[in-house]
């Protein structure tokens, strides 16, 4: 009996998380699940700051696919798509292509850099593993560069997006610089007073899609850790070390990080019909509108937050209906289902706001590590995770120039 053959594109979270709930539910003696993705690891996002900013080792966010579905069902693919023939149901890819009865698009977003000109080439964005260690690596070298120069106008730091990415990022990087860095270099006669960090927004508030009492307490942390906070103001140009703003004023930093925003990836694959903001069109099963048998989560559909819960809720739901569909049964619409939101503010520090009610301090950073904690797929990875952690309660962060 030929098998059904199920495609899925991504391995972020979206992906990751539909492949396991359709291992659990599927026969795989009838049926075939392949997992495309760019690596052949998944990447643990939400806390790619810490990477930055020495609190973590690149290792530490990243699982292997195969190690992931060891022992299961899913044929993990390490290959790039190029595009969708919707009418042969094929997929193909760099290197291959795969035929498909059910294809789910979970591909993801990428910088979006908003055509202002300079932002690309003179800024360093955060989406991956390796702009974690450019990061980092950079803000290392920089410190030698100052003992070298004796130039300490090259401590300054703008970090452009006020969103949660942003906010963690902005406080993780000025405990960095000012509580690990400044204390290894303190004999060549830096001090905490010489770093400088901003965080830039061209919205009237930090975090706009947080409630009003997040906002307020993470504005109030951010001041309190000498965060200089630059609200409505939009970024026109970017020059080497240089910022324009829309009303002419400018402001030097030698570091500057863009963290302003993402957009869908799917423009990079052909074959597929996509709305204006660059998302697919969905209907309530999260169907494409244009074709019943493709899938679409996370970033790349709909108009839902850009949340890794929503994404994990979303391949709960695709999973059913492929299953229904399979087996003649009748879908299930989906629904979201914020079941709290979470934001880390350094060592010690996190918000969380759950229902009406919004709780801070060191409880809701155990917390916000647990819930993180567990949303890597093995017990080997929480393993090396939780005693990097504890290693990290006792020592500093770690400075080594990783290459």
């Amino acid at each position: 009996m030929k098998k059904i053959k199920i495609v899925i594109i991504g391995g972020g979270f979206g992906g990751v998380y539909t492949a396991r709930y359709l291992e659990k539910i599927l026969d795989s003696k009838k049926t075939e699940i392949t997992l495309i993705n760019k690596t052949n690891y998944f990447l643990f996002t939400p806390m790619l700051h810490e990477v930055a900013t020495g609190g973590l080792t690149p290792d530490s966010l990243i699982e292997s696919l195969r190690e992931i579905f060891r022992e299961k069902s899913v044929n993990c693919v390490e290959d790039t798509v190029i595009e969708i023939d919707r009418t042969e149901k094929r997929v193909k890819t760099s290197l291959n292509s795969f035929d498909y009865d059910y294809l789910v698009i979970s591909s993801g977003a990428e910088t979006n850099y908003f055509g202002i000109p300079g932002v690309k080439e003179n800024t360093f964005t955060l989406k991956n593993i390796n702009d974690a260690i450019s990061i980092r690596n950079h803000i290392i070298e920089t410190f030698e560069r100052v003992i070298e120069t004796n130039n300490k106008d090259l401590l300054t730091c703008a970090v452009i997006g006020a969103g949660a990415t942003g906010v963690e990022l902005a406080v993780e990087l000025i405990e960095y610089m000012k509580h690990t860095l400044c204390a290894y270099y303190r004999d060549s006669g830096l001090n905490k007073d010489d770093v400088k960090v901003s965080i830039i927004t061209n919205t009237p508030e930090i975090i706009t899609q947080f409630p009003a009492d997040m906002r307020k307490i993470a504005l109030s942390v951010l001041q309190k850790n000498d965060v200089n906070v630059i609200t409505n103001s939009t970024v026109t140009k970017i020059e080497p070390h240089l910022i324009t703003f829309g009303d002419g004023k400018t402001l030097k930093a030698h570091t500057i990080i863009w963290v302003a925003g993402v957009k869908p990836s799917l423009s990079l694959i052909k074959g597929l019909e996509i709305e204006v903001k660059g998302r697919m069109e969905i209907n309530e099963y999260l169907q494409s509108t244009k074709n019943q048998e493709i899938f679409g989560l996370g970033d790349s559909s709909g108009n839902f937050p850009m949340l890794a819960q929503i994404a994990v809720q979303q391949a709960e739901t695709v999973a059913y209906n492929i299953n229904a569909l399979i087996n003649g049964r009748e879908l299930k619409e989906f629904s979201t289902k914020i079941k709290g939101l979470l934001i880390s503010l350094g060592q010690w520090y996190a918000i969380g706001h759950f229902g009406n009610i919004t709780l801070r301090g060191p409880l809701m950073w155990w917390l916000w590590r647990t819930i993180y904690l567990f949303n890597f797929h093995s017990w080997k990875k929480r393993f090396e995770i939780a005693v990097e952690w504890t290693i990290n309660l006792f020592y500093p962060r770690d400075i080594t120039y990783l290459k």
